[in-house]
């Protein structure tokens, strides 16, 4: 069944549809813009709904309009948290593999997997406990924002000895060279 309310115009000029089977689950389905727009009896009768009711449609890279209403967004969120876990490692295992990283900071890029492993199971209580996301329960959102905060610490502070180390570095290799040029003059 089509809900007109749902009916929108997207950048590629296609209609939207929001199609419910009745039982609340719903998916979008993307047609031609030139399409005249069917009602929604002759529209279920046709063998693209039948295809759109079993398999669903492909609007661009996403299965679904990201802009509908209709989008389960945490579990999108959820996927996308799990999938960024991976180029992560990857970065860590190449920044670590370069030697070139201060000790702090890159022990702060490592204690973000904490922050990552505590959000997680924050996330799961929060949800079990109180019926909602963990945005919404203060203490412990705030708990696990601590550490992400902990970590921003630990890499500024990190990079700022490092910069202070150089900046000494060259401070001594300065002086050490205007003492052999001093020395050599009074030669």
């Amino acid at each position: 069944m089509i809900s007109t309310g749902s009916l929108l115009q997207s950048p590629c000029k296609t209609l939207i549809f929001s199609i419910g089977n009745g039982n609340g689950h719903g998916f979008l389905a993307c047609t031609p813009f030139s399409t005249r727009l069917r009602t929604s009896s002759s529209f279920s009768q046709t063998s693209s709904s039948r295809r759109l009711r079993s398999h669903g449609v492909v609007c661009g890279l996403l299965p679904v309009d990201p802009w509908a209403p209709s989008i389960d967004s945490q579990s999108i969120a959820s996927q996308l948290f799990a999938f960024s876990l991976f180029p992560y490692l990857g970065f860590l295992y190449f920044i670590t593999k370069s030697k070139t990283t201060p000790g702090l900071t890159l022990f702060g890029f490592y204690f973000l997997l904490a922050f990552v492993g505590a959000t997680i199971p924050a996330g799961i209580y929060a949800k079990v406990h109180y019926g909602t996301s963990l945005s919404n329960v203060d203490w412990l959102h705030g708990g696990a924002e601590s550490l992400l905060t902990l970590t921003n610490l630990f890499i500024v502070l990190g990079l700022r000895n490092a910069l202070r180390k150089i900046k000494n570095e060259k401070k001594i290799a300065s002086e050490v060279v205007s003492e052999v040029q001093e020395q050599q003059t009074s030669v």
